[in-house]
């Protein structure tokens, strides 16, 4: 305790000190993270919190637009494509330039999507299965130079898609499609990784970056800490700018700087589908065993289907029905099929990570799923790798958050997708990629929500997940001193934008003489 005392006072004489000698143009940003198990390769990272930094030291083609989250060009200066949207050509920027000084090319992006489409465990690799070639490719049944990715001369990229695809530039804002420099090591967004450790990880502004000049903050510190009574007094005391992780809300002194934003995300329980007797009916039984409107109480934005609402976006019938006595009824119907007398017991395994409310919501399934005749179990895990682990833990029910990486449904139906890289449930059904498919070739938006709507229904009466709760994010920011900081759906706040509002003066009253 001592030891925390004196590590907090030292920054606070630091912060005091510094605040004098600092201008807003040189003055460092401090942010407050949780550490977690931190994945920095932006090839097989896939947590918002490892997006925020990534996103400020890899860059593609395109990046977020720091309000809306939409695209907006980055290394690209224009595109174009064939009337029937089947073909992408990409013109770069030809100032763009690693930190180590050496060009950007289109080389440099096809290799680079190659070595995802190559990497094993790359969440979003699936991602590219528009490209002609590319999902033979990452599955290992095709080649490198099958693959529909051609540079054309230094500056000239040109991709050929299986299927048109008018959200391509959304996807490709996200990190793991930037320009990797895959020899050096080097980086290709606006800052540079100078100092990484279990406790603090420090970026600098890469001087080789094209926009350089417009990049104003010179330094940015990332905390790590857990500690909520502490991050509450870094923030107070002025030494961090901005709060990610957990803190004590109610002795944060400006309430102001209290920011809870709703994000395009949704918390979520999910099957993974290796339990012989976890058949569509005994999960159809589960779901009308399920007391929804209890499950979701105290939420701040209840989920009754997997995604947010978005404009013309029409959401299918919600997940809400609850009757005990047509469960019992389908429960016995499916331990026939699977040739089990009305005596024996399915038994499920729930594996969460810990946490009060988390174990409180497993118990409440517990008693419901029993009442008829289903025995879950609970596992605690205390690995605070939980998310990561899931893919090699073999219990069948799990806890997840989503959020997508861009806004559009396919962002959360693309998970699953028989064979997308991001598909940790197992489920498999051919009606729901043929949707997804026929979507992907649809041009008029309002038909292909329609088409994705259509498949979100076959994904929910699947009883592959039980959605809880809309995602709603956290953070305090000091926004009179912090500028660039935008609230949008995504939760990604790029740091190339933030700068430093001019010091009001300390004096409220009065008047200073002049001599």
């Amino acid at each position: 305790m001592k030891i925390k005392k004196i590590l907090i006072t030292a920054l606070l004489i630091s912060a005091v000190f510094s605040s004098f000698a600092q201008t807003s143009s040189d003055k460092e940003l401090t942010v407050v993270m949780q550490r977690g198990n931190l994945d920095l390769n932006p090839h097989t990272s896939a947590y918002t919190d490892e997006a925020q930094i990534l996103n400020s030291l890899y860059e593609g083609l395109f990046t977020y637009n720091p309000i809306t989250s939409d695209p907006e060009n980055a290394l690209v200066e224009s595109y174009s494509t064939s009337r029937d949207m089947l073909v992408y050509n990409f013109k770069l920027k030809e100032n763009s330039f690693f930190s180590n000084g050496r060009k950007i090319t289109a080389e440099d992006i096809k290799n680079s999507w190659l070595a995802l489409l190559n990497t094993p465990g790359a969440y979003y690799a699936s991602f590219l299965d528009i490209i002609k070639g590319a999902k033979n490719f990452r599955l290992g049944k095709g080649k490198a130079e099958d693959v529909a990715i051609f540079s054309k001369g230094e500056y000239f990229l040109r991709v050929e898609l299986e299927s048109p695809a008018s959200h391509f530039p959304k996807i490709l804002c996200l990190h793991a499609f930037a320009a990797i420099d895959l020899k050096d090591g080097s980086f290709s967004g606006p800052y540079i990784l100078d100092q990484i450790s279990d406790t603090k990880i420090v970026l600098k502004k890469n001087e080789c970056y094209r926009e350089n000049c417009a990049v104003n903050i010179p330094k940015i510190n990332i905390l790590f800490s857990s500690n909520k009574e502490d991050n509450s007094v870094l923030f107070n005391s002025g030494i961090a700018q901005w709060i990610m992780a957990d803190c004590e809300v109610k002795t944060i002194l400006d309430k102001e700087s209290v920011l809870f934003e709703p994000l395009f995300g949704t918390y979520y329980f999910f099957f993974k589908l290796r339990n012989k007797n976890l058949t569509q009916k005994v999960r159809q039984a589960l779901m009308e065993a399920t007391p929804w409107e209890e499950l979701r109480k105290g939420s701040l934005c209840p989920a009754a289907t997997l995604i947010f609402p978005l404009t013309g976006y029409s959401r299918p019938a919600p997940l809400d029905y609850t009757d005990s006595d047509h469960a019992k009824t389908l429960l016995n119907e499916a331990k026939k099929e699977l040739g089990l007398s009305d005596e024996e017991v399915i038994e499920l395994t729930f594996e969460i990570p810990e946490g009060d409310s988390i174990y409180e919501a497993a118990t409440l399934l517990k008693y419901a799923w029993g009442e008829i005749g289903v025995r879950l179990n609970i596992k605690i895990n205390s690995n605070p790798a939980y998310i990561s682990e899931i893919s090699k833990l073999d219990s069948d029910l799990f806890i997840y958050t989503w959020i997508g990486d861009f806004s559009d449904p396919s962002a959360f139906l693309e998970l699953f997708r028989s064979d997308s890289t991001l598909n940790e449930t197992l489920w498999k059904d051919r009606n729901f990629d043929a949707l997804l498919d026929k979507a992907n070739s649809t041009k008029k938006s309002s038909d292909r929500l329609a088409i994705l709507s259509e498949a979100e229904d076959i994904l929910l009466s699947s009883g592959v997940i039980i959605p809880l709760t809309h995602s709603i994010d956290l953070n305090v920011v000091n926004k009179n001193e912090l500028g660039g900081y935008f609230t949008n759906a995504l939760g990604i706040h790029p740091f190339k934008h933030m700068y430093f509002n001019p010091p009001k003066s300390q004096f409220q009253y009065g008047k200073v003489a002049k001599f």
